[in-house]
């Protein structure tokens, strides 16, 4: 363990030492665990560079929009980036590339699409960004029913030491690939070899929380067939009694 860590903990523990109080007594060793893990994750999560795919969606309709957002998480100064994101174009058309919020100040060419790949090369005027920051977001269209899987098919990242060192980007957690699930307006989405119902985890994050209750009610207007889940070919109450019961009864 780090010696700030130890230091804080030793002063948390002298502060609360002259209270003779059962509460703050039990209450010290978690208080205690609970920094040591924080600390030990922080310790974790920060020795590896790594890119980072977002999808708005998990799942759309053939027509409808949405976007992926670019991410590059540094655990050392970056100050220059060479990355490609790669995605079908049978099943999605990108309509545009938003960088103005970018961490990127100087495009060596803006962003672009050439074939079916997204480029994105720059760098900054200071010697480097470090920790979580916004490259760009991609926006498209789905097209046409399947698993539309957008790849970063490259990512090279530069130190801002002075000598273009190259970084080590991880990808042992697979967050450099996204999957978008595009339905056809019955609701189906139709793969090479099966066809898939819509579930009911909407955002794709391995849970069915409030969220995705809010999406599906969002829809509701429009009664988004996509979202018909007991497949009975249109939404209704049956629907949202199912991912209800869901959200309250599956982990």
């Amino acid at each position: 363990m780090k010696i700030w860590l130890k230091r804080i903990l030793y002063r948390l523990y002298v502060g609360y030492k002259p209270i003779n109080s059962r509460t703050v007594r039990y209450a010290f060793p978690l208080l205690f665990f609970s920094i040591a893990a924080l600390g030990a994750a922080t310790i974790i999560s920060t020795d590896a560079s790594y890119l980072t795919l977002k999808s708005s969606v998990s799942t759309v309709q053939e027509g409808q929009q949405f976007s992926v957002d670019v991410r590059i998480y540094a655990h050392e100064p970056v100050n220059a980036v060479d990355i490609a994101i790669a995605y079908p174009k049978s099943q999605v058309e990108i309509t545009g590339i938003d960088a103005g919020q970018s961490v990127i100040t100087l495009w060596t060419k803006d962003p672009y699409i050439q074939n079916n790949t997204a480029y994105f090369q720059g760098g900054t005027y200071r010697k480097g960004f470090q920790g979580d920051h916004f490259i760009a977001r991609i926006d498209g269209v789905a097209k046409k029913s399947g698993i539309a899987k957008i790849t970063a098919e490259n990512v090279k990242l530069l130190a801002g030491d002075g000598q273009g060192t190259e970084i080590s980007v991880s990808d042992s957690d697979g967050k450099q690939q996204v999957q978008v699930s595009i339905a056809n307006k019955n609701g189906e989405i139709v793969g090479d070899i099966r066809i898939i119902k819509i579930i009911t985890d909407i955002d794709g994050d391995g849970q069915v929380t409030l969220k995705d209750v809010s999406v599906f009610m969002a829809a509701w207007r429009e009664q988004a067939i996509i979202y018909d889940f007991n497949g009975d070919g249109k939404m209704t109450f049956r629907d949202f009694g199912i991912i209800l019961s869901d959200s309250f009864f599956k982990k």
